[in-house]
């Protein structure tokens, strides 16, 4: 038989690695182009993990009520979502005008804090230079005045704008979704996995559900816990809006470690004014109270819930931080949180404990 000629066996060689460059050229290409989506997309997977969390809310809310009541699935979400907004709108009937007054007492008296701060630091050696390094920081020497400007306007950061509002809007209406039909969303998650995988990441969802509600429970506690000892705390050392103080103390330790430090920069710099023993005394309150809730409360809560180490929270909120804004700080220890339970479960192929 006629061997086959050199110049055919040449083009069938062509022909091959063309098929197969343009098969590495369609797979780079996709590759590339889903990679891009998924980097437009990464705040909306946010917002969807956000709904997320808040359906874990309500679910553990409506779940009770469906259980010792004769109130099916969907009316005992409606209650639920009537006891959180019932439970809002009390607070903000009875105490609501007192924090907002709170608030603007604080807008008004930090920028005169933060000036009396400066004064201070100057008549110290030391003062006089952490203040001119601060200057030298800033390429127009503004850094004083812009860090007085950010702390006379604390009061006014805590007023969301459009955009977060909007956000806030989607997340709240789409937590509410999920939670009245979870099992249409999950089997559409399945349905995007291999059929052979479905069973193992079914059972990795539901303890990443688990771990949420628990997670969501103990920090509940945490918060609660926090804004009342700040709130009478600082009351007892006599610095002005208490209420204020509590509420912003509570709030930031739905972020850990991060959270802690900013809340008390306020009253520390409310107490500047008052004099050195009182900065001493305030500053002494607050690693206390932190104190007590790193090595008392949050011992308690995490023989309920996944602990996560403390460097891979920190790192967890930096990293969320940069990629996605102050939400993503927000929601760095539930992702974290989550992560870690289906990294376990998934990769590791670990059991994990989520409540005893």
């Amino acid at each position: 038989m006629p061997s086959p000629k050199p110049a055919a066996k040449s083009a069938s060689t062509s022909s091959g690695d063309l098929k197969l460059f343009l098969q590495k050229l369609l797979i780079t290409v996709a590759v590339a182009g889903a990679a891009l989506i998924a980097v437009r997309w990464l705040p909306v997977f946010l917002l969807a993990f956000g709904a997320a969390l808040i359906a874990v809310m309500l679910r553990s809310l409506a779940n009770p009520i469906r259980k010792r009541t004769p109130l099916d699935a969907a009316w005992s979400l409606a209650v639920a979502v009537f006891i959180v907004l019932a439970v809002i709108g009390l607070v903000g009937w009875f105490v609501g005008a007192q924090i907002a007054a709170q608030f603007d007492q604080l807008e008004q008296m930090l920028p005169k804090a933060w000036l009396g701060a400066q004064a201070e630091l100057s008549s110290y050696s030391a003062g006089r230079w952490l203040l001119g390094k601060l200057q030298e920081a800033s390429a127009d020497h503004s850094v004083s005045s812009s860090l007085g400007m950010v702390a006379g306007r604390l009061g006014r950061a805590t007023r969301m704008s459009v955009g977060v509002i909007a956000d806030l809007v989607v997340v709240i209406i789409a937590g509410i979704y999920f939670a009245a039909q979870p099992s249409l969303y999950r089997e559409g998650l399945l349905r995007l996995v291999p059929e052979g995988g479905r069973t193992k990441v079914a059972d990795a969802v539901e303890e990443a559900a688990a771990s949420m509600r628990k997670w969501l429970a103990g920090t509940g506690i945490a918060m609660l816990a926090m804004g009342i000892i700040v709130a009478a705390g600082t009351a007892m050392l006599g610095l002005p809006a208490p209420l204020a103080l509590g509420l912003l103390a509570g709030l930031a330790e739905f972020v850990p470690i991060v959270g802690a430090i900013v809340s008390a920069v306020p009253g520390l710099l409310l107490a500047g004014p008052e004099g050195p023993h009182v900065v001493l005394y305030t500053l002494v309150f607050y690693v206390a109270a932190h104190q007590f809730e790193g090595h008392v409360l949050i011992p308690l809560i995490q023989r309920h819930v996944v602990s996560t180490p403390p460097a891979l929270t920190l790192f967890s909120v930096l990293a969320f931080g940069l990629l996605f804004g102050p939400l993503g700080v927000i929601l760095a220890t539930p992702l974290a949180v989550v992560l870690l339970v289906l990294v376990r479960r998934l990769y590791l192929n670990e059991d994990v404990e989520v409540g005893r």
